[in-house]
């Protein structure tokens, strides 16, 4: 017997407690019932407000939130193995920041911290604040103030900002052969902060401001403002040409009602008009002022999306349910629930203080309807391009006619669009 084998039985029969080799101990069985692991939101619904900007931002977005998101979500979640389901709670800011703090309030005596809102810069600037020191998020679809750029707040803007948009704006002007404008705006953070920029960019290129006719945010009852736009431009006629001169416009569903009372206004109605991305795709002026809107142009920037299978899928269906195209904030207000969607989901909570921390990493590897949801240091979408909408045909109807390279800084002209070439610089 070799020494391993002796170790071995001794080993053995020290173990037993005697001097020879014992049978082991019988093994009784069980029967063990698997428990399968419940997370913290299965079977629960996850419930998301949404503040709409105005009456008319309600008619036009609700078709998407109700229509195709929200199904979309609950698809994808059932797909993933996640018994959750998808809910939008509605509610309406009527135009005003005031009004807004007011629902992003109402959310959080409710227990919801999460809500897409603040579409507007006024109301976004109203509401961060509140959002900051009661652990809340707000994601915003169409802030686009300067002024809101500011890290490590709780408001998450899924567009880039004006200081992209205005130099588009010059150079859409500049490019068009438009060498003096009137800027008619309303007075709010937002129309300053665009004209603010406008006002040392367009100067670069050559422009001349000629008028800045800034109105109260809150009237209905433009004519004294259109009537000083009007004798501004009559005085400039001869120096530069009615088809060398424009009106600016920065508003929101306000230029409805402008545009109806400009025709009484010979100068001002027969020079073309430029816009923001404020005015592109607007539905009320294609609702309550489609000949005017294609008779002075309205031409308007908005941030492109990129072209994508899944933009597409979405923009057939919206367009269907509103017929409207799917301009650029319509597909960040989707990729903002499917950032946020995603978050909840991994962290398997509702609370906004959970789900900050995700909302950049996420973003960062989320390829959305908008495009790359890539945010920088401040919260914000990085730069973009910007395609330019303007108002054509009858019925009216938005159309495409240009756009501007965020990287070269030049605008791209379609000819077969506008029916003419413009005659540039």
């Amino acid at each position: 017997m070799t020494l391993a084998i002796v170790l071995l039985v001794v080993g053995l029969a020290v173990g037993a407690g005697v001097g020879y080799y014992a049978m082991p101990p019988k093994i009784e069985t069980q029967t063990v019932t698997k428990t399968e692991y419940k997370r913290p939101l299965d079977g629960k619904k996850i419930q998301i407000g949404w503040i709409a900007s105005s009456a008319d931002g309600l008619q036009t977005d609700t078709p998407l939130k109700k229509n195709i998101i929200t199904p979309d979500l609950n698809a994808m979640g059932k797909r993933l193995g996640y018994g959750v389901t998808w809910e939008y709670l509605i509610d309406n800011a009527d135009g005003q920041a005031a009004v807004h703090l007011e629902k992003v309030q109402s959310f959080k005596s409710m227990g919801v911290t999460v809500f897409e809102g603040g579409g507007w810069s006024s109301q976004a600037s109203a509401a961060v604040g509140y959002c900051n020191t009661n652990d809340m998020l707000m994601w915003s679809s169409s802030s686009t103030s300067p002024l809101l750029m500011i890290p490590n707040d709780n408001l998450y803007r899924m567009c880039p900002t004006d200081l992209v948009q205005a130099p588009a704006i010059a150079e859409m002007l500049w490019s068009f052969g438009i060498k003096a404008i009137v800027v008619i705006q309303r007075g709010d953070a937002w129309a300053d902060g665009i004209y603010n920029i406008l006002n040392v960019e367009y100067p670069k290129l050559g422009g001349i401001i000629l008028e800045r006719v800034r109105y109260a945010a809150e009237v209905t009852e433009y004519s004294s403002y259109l009537q000083t736009a009007d004798n501004i431009l009559a005085a400039a006629k001869a120096k530069y040409g009615m088809d060398r001169m424009a009106v600016e416009i920065i508003s929101f569903e306000e230029a409805q009602v402008i545009l109806q009372q400009t025709k009484d206004y010979a100068t001002l109605y027969n020079v073309k008009w430029f816009g923001s991305d404020g005015t592109a795709v607007l539905a009320p002026i294609k609702t309550g002022a489609p000949t005017q809107g294609v008779h002075v142009g309205c031409y308007s920037t908005m941030a492109a999306p990129s072209s994508s299978a899944k933009y597409e899928n979405v923009s057939v269906r919206y367009t269907k349910l509103a017929n409207l195209p799917l301009a650029y904030y319509r597909p960040c207000s989707y990729d903002i629930a499917t950032v946020v969607f995603t978050s909840m989901l991994e962290k398997q909570s509702t609370a906004a203080k959970d789900i900050i921390p995700l909302q950049s990493s996420i973003c960062y590897d989320t390829w959305g309807v908008s495009g790359w949801c890539q945010i920088n240091a401040d919260g914000d979408r990085q730069a973009a391009n910007y395609d330019i909408w303007g108002c054509f045909g009858s019925p009216m109807d938005w159309v495409k006619c240009g756009i501007y390279d965020g990287v070269t800084g030049k605008v791209t002209w379609y000819p077969t669009v506008l029916g003419y070439t413009p005659p540039g610089p």
